[in-house]
Formats: C-alpha cells, sequence, structure tokens
C-alpha cells in the first residue's frame, strides 16, 4: 500500500503538497518526513492499509470511513495549528467538529455491526464491494506531484483531494450498504463535502 510520497520543508513557513502523482510506501521513513499534513495523510493511508474486512459490507465500509474521518481531523488539526489564514482554519474547525461527531455516530453503528452475519467476499478484489474497495483505495492512493507552498495553500489542496476520495468511498456505500441508517448519513456526508470543495476551490481561486 502506497502513501503521499514527500519531502521534509525546508522552512517553517513552506511545506511541501501535492499536484499530480507520486508514491511512497506507508511506512516507510519517508512517510515520517514532511509537513505535518503529509504526515497525516501517510498515517491515515497506513491504519487504513492494516485494517481487516470482516466481510459484512456496511461494518467493512463504515471502518473504512471512520478512520479516513480520522485522518481529516489530523489534516483540520495541522492547519488549526500551523495555518494563518483565518478562513482557513474556520473552515478547518468546521470539519474537526463535524467529522468528530461522524466518527461517534459510527461508532455506534459498528457497534451494532459486530456481530452481522458476511455478505460478501473481502478477498474478491474482481468484483463487487471488494473491486469497489479496492479501486478507492488505489484513488486514495494517487498523490499529486509536490510543490514548496505555505501550509494554508497546503491544506487546501490536500483537504480538496481527501474529500474527493471520501465522497468516492460514499457513493461505494450508497451502492453495497444495507443500513438505511447508515446510507442517510452518507447522504448528507456527500453533500457537505461537496460544498466544501467548492469553498476550497474559490479560497484557491483567490490565493494564486
Amino acid at each position: 500500500m502506497a502513501s503521499c510520497q514527500n519531502q521534509q520543508s525546508t522552512s517553517e513557513a513552506n511545506h511541501s503538497t501535492m499536484d499530480s502523482g507520486s508514491m511512497a510506501h506507508p511506512t516507510s521513513p519517508m512517510s515520517e518526513k514532511g509537513s505535518p499534513l503529509v504526515i497525516s495523510m501517510g498515517k491515515m493511508m497506513e491504519n487504513m492499509h492494516k485494517m481487516k474486512n470482516i466481510g459484512n459490507a456496511d461494518h467493512d465500509l463504515a471502518a473504512q470511513l471512520q478512520e479516513h474521518h480520522r485522518g481529516a481531523i489530523d489534516m483540520a488539526e495541522a492547519e488549526l495549528q500551523n495555518g494563518s489564514d483565518s478562513e482557513l482554519k474556520k473552515m478547518a474547525q468546521k470539519i474537526k467538529a463535524t467529522q468528530t461527531k461522524e466518527i461517534k455516530d459510527m461508532d455506534v453503528l459498528l457497534n451494532k455491526y459486530k456481530n452481522a452475519s458476511k455478505d460478501y467476499d473481502p478477498a474478491n478484489g474482481n468484483e463487487g464491494l471488494g473491486k469497489a474497495m479496492s479501486e478507492n483505495m488505489m484513488s486514495m492512493m494517487s498523490s499529486p506531484e509536490e510543490k514548496q507552498v505555505p501550509i494554508d495553500q497546503e491544506f487546501a489542496v490536500m483537504m480538496r483531494k481527501h474529500h474527493s476520495d471520501g465522497i468516492k468511498m460514499g457513493r461505494t456505500i450508497l451502492q453495497f450498504a444495507k443500513d438505511p441508517a447508515f446510507k442517510s448519513m452518507t447522504e448528507k456526508m456527500i453533500a457537505d463535502q461537496t460544498k466544501e470543495i467548492k469553498e476550497f476551490e474559490t479560497w484557491e481561486s483567490a490565493h494564486k
């Protein structure tokens, strides 16, 4: 499993970010270097790679999405601690609050699903949910080319990518999950993150 290849920043003001495709293994020394945002993304990918699917669609999709949310919270924390743009810090606080709540909601769902029967083969990556989850992971592994930019710009780029991957996961949930409560939560998440992507794009256009 690969993660964002990164490069240690040469100053506190500048950080590596991503714009078109390179990857490094999340457990390599490279994953421990770079900006706090790159490190957060590498940690998220490593944790998702280590997760063991049990073969129940609702359980496995919720567990994957929950870990993806933890990555967003870590990235939001990095912006709050290191960023300087008030608009982005406000967005980071909102993302942190929203996804913290959703993680707690997914804890309830996962407790409900823990003894659920198997309804797909997680080892089959050639069709159905197994294939969809594999494709989602490959999409998350793709990382844009690094540039040296301030952490505010890096946060906007990386969170937009993170949200895009989250929406792909959400569409997989809507296709394969069984629990109406989980699907309803996912529909709201997709709507929220679609809106936030547009807000990041607007910010980036104004700060070129």
